[in-house]
């Protein structure tokens, strides 16, 4: 079995507030709302599933996917995007649903928070 992963970074602005930081009367995150993250998208497939080419899929064609998916979520605060709360799961799984129609086979997304060093992974039920 092969797993294929695209990945773009980027900067989001979650604009959540943190009650654990408030709650320690801590200051809030630095840089105040942006996170370097990066998205990874992974799909998987079969050997038999090869084409003549040697490949399942032609990656080119799912970039367009993945950068649609990228310049949502680096255009404006998530507050302002989505009408859930934009946590990082709900915004994982929210990435899986819009990506699942477009990537054959999807097998998971991830938010990849770099600058506090935590990874939010939704999984494809049948992965």
């Amino acid at each position: 079995m092969f797993t294929v992963e695209s990945r773009r970074t980027f900067v989001a602005r979650q604009g959540l507030p943190s009650p654990v930081r408030a709650e320690k009367n801590l200051p809030v995150l630095t840089p105040t709302g942006e996170f370097r993250v990066t998205l990874r998208v992974g799909f998987s497939f079969e050997d038999d599933q090869l084409g003549e080419k040697g490949w399942f899929v032609d990656t080119d064609a799912l970039d367009d996917a993945v950068d649609r998916c990228v310049g949502k979520l680096s255009n404006e605060p998530w507050t302002t995007i989505f009408t859930f709360r934009p946590s990082f799961e709900n915004v994982a799984r929210w990435a899986f649903e819009d990506l699942t129609a477009e990537i054959p086979q999807l097998t998971y997304v991830e938010l990849d928070n770099e600058s506090i060093g935590v990874a939010t992974r939704y999984l494809s039920r049948n992965g």
